[in-house]
């Protein structure tokens, strides 16, 4: 008996363990050519957006262009960041602005200039789920902004965050699902809520892409994704489809990784 009970328990632990270690497997989805200039971003929609040079291109789902504008007036780009379907955010730190877009990549709504937050060095920006409010990291005077657009609210403002946090330097800033994370390659992964307080540090080191849902959180590290459950902490590593990984970026089902010259898309698929 004890030996049939040792065979059912040891049997139980392989399935157990088998299941844990599911196979996965990358399916590519397409790939656009991209220059170590060039700035890009992608949304839930599966549009692709890429600049050229003075030129921001939009891409449908399936890699057809779209759309293509010229917007020398706003500047080199540092970042693009859609804010729904139908409205994207573009930041100038050359110019010290961020500029609005429409579908059709047709500028509209007067540009916002940093100058009036006296705001003089900004360096990244990032699209809050709170209407018209937007993040704006200083870093050579180590304040984060939370700007409000909107006449009847008013701007938030952290600052000493370089001390607050005991960071280096930010490489790069995302809100998701009402939280704020802001990368140091070196100490890790800050997390801020929505009025900029600190509520979690997660020490992880060379951290180049980040995302983020209602139960996982995704990070790129060494052409590996870490998927970290939110509820658990149970963490699972998955091999990128592709090596030299620049950034990452996910958005619906559909993961991006860009290369020196290319961003390719792919879906991750678990098999049973």
């Amino acid at each position: 008996m004890k030996v049939k009970l040792s065979i059912v328990v040891f049997f139980l632990s392989l399935v157990q363990y088998t299941y844990s270690q599911k196979v996965t497997h990358w399916v590519e989805k397409g790939s656009f050519a991209i220059d170590s200039v060039d700035i890009w971003s992608a949304d839930v929609l599966g549009n692709t957006y890429i600049t050229k040079k003075e030129v921001i291109h939009k891409y449908d789902s399936i890699g057809k262009l779209k759309f293509s504008q010229s917007q020398k007036s706003i500047g080199r780009l540092s970042s693009l960041e859609p804010i729904n379907t139908m409205k994207l955010v573009v930041f100038s730190e050359e110019q010290q602005i961020f500029c609005f877009l429409d579908n059709t990549l047709t500028p509209y709504e007067s540009c916002v200039d940093l100058i009036d937050f006296d705001i003089t060095n900004a360096t990244k920006v990032a699209v809050s789920s709170q209407p018209d409010k937007y993040w704006v990291y200083d870093q050579l005077n180590s304040r984060l902004h939370l700007l409000s657009l909107a006449e009847t609210d008013q701007a938030q403002e952290v600052e000493n965050l370089r001390g607050l946090l005991n960071s280096i330097s930010i490489t790069f800033i995302v809100e998701q699902n009402n939280l704020l994370y802001l990368v140091d390659p070196v100490q890790g992964i800050y997390v801020l809520d929505m009025y900029g307080s600190l509520v979690n540090t997660i020490k992880r080191s060379n951290v180049k892409g980040l995302y983020a849902d209602t139960e996982n959180l995704y990070l790129l590290e060494n052409d590996k994704i870490s998927i970290i459950n939110l509820n658990t902490n149970e963490e699972h590593k998955v091999d990128c489809p592709v090596s030299s990984i620049l950034e990452f970026r996910k958005s619906g089902s559909i993961f991006y990784f860009r290369t020196t010259t290319q961003i390719k898309k792919y879906m991750l698929l678990f098999d049973e």
